[in-house]
């Protein structure tokens, strides 16, 4: 089954028009000072628990702003999970798709699967934050991870996949992060310093791609590097986060 949410432009803000949960994954609404819509998702579980598979539609209408988080990090338990997105943004729409970070448990098998289709006026804002597990447990890359990431803008302008199984070249790193922005946002893009970092031009905007020694040094720059464009898109998503 597949939870789906419809955003459309209302007077002065965008508003969830539709919204469906499906199997163990919720999704929130709340209310936020910004013009934006905010779709915050969680699980029943607290986490994806072995033989969870989550699906999520998400339909930004034209001239709509949304923003899709999640209510904290995504930890993904013991045994074999996935999580699928599917986000269309309509003409002269803004997506910024900001979760937090996944956390996957020793042992874990996770499919992350993120598709986005963008029309030709529309911005995107999206993190993705992938971090080695808990540290605390001794655990660096202890999961196996298969992440993929496409978006298209009329054509595919990117398919990217990430695959993790142990912890190999990212043994002394604790976190690999993305940070794209595309459109009119793209020219507020950020700058940060403390991680090692590479950057590419894509379609209009461009690709950051980070990996960082510490979790929170990751956390840190993929905001530095996207805050200024979520600021220009109207809403601030971590200002009520750590």
């Amino acid at each position: 089954m597949t939870a789906s949410v419809l955003v459309c432009a209302g007077e002065g803000r965008s508003d969830i028009h539709r919204l469906r949960n499906a199997g163990p994954l919720r999704v929130m609404s709340p209310r936020h000072a910004g013009r934006a819509a905010w779709i915050v998702t969680s699980s029943l579980g607290g986490g994806l628990v072995d033989g969870d598979h989550t699906a999520l539609d998400v339909e930004i209408g034209a001239g709509a702003t949304a923003v899709v988080t999640t209510q904290a990090s995504t930890k993904a338990y013991k045994g074999t999970t996935s999580q699928r997105v599917a986000i269309r943004v309509g003409e002269g729409a803004t997506a910024l798709v900001v979760p937090d970070p996944v956390v996957p448990y020793r042992g874990a098998r996770l499919v992350q699967e993120t598709r986005i289709d963008l029309a030709p006026s529309a911005s995107l804002v999206l993190i993705d934050v992938l971090t080695c597990g808990r540290i605390a447990y001794g655990e660096r890359w202890a999961a196996a991870i298969d992440a993929t990431l496409a978006i298209s803008r009329g054509a595919l302008l990117l398919h990217d996949r990430i695959r993790i199984e142990g912890p190999g070249a990212m043994r002394e790193y604790e976190a690999l992060a993305t940070v794209i922005l595309l459109g009119p946002l793209a020219k507020h893009a950020g700058t940060t310093t403390g991680v090692l970092l590479a950057s590419s031009p894509l379609g209009d905007g461009v690709m950051f791609r980070l990996a960082a020694s510490r979790v929170e040094h990751a956390i840190r720059s993929v905001r530095e590097l996207a805050r200024e464009a979520c600021s220009a898109a109207g809403e601030d998503p971590w200002a009520r986060k750590w």
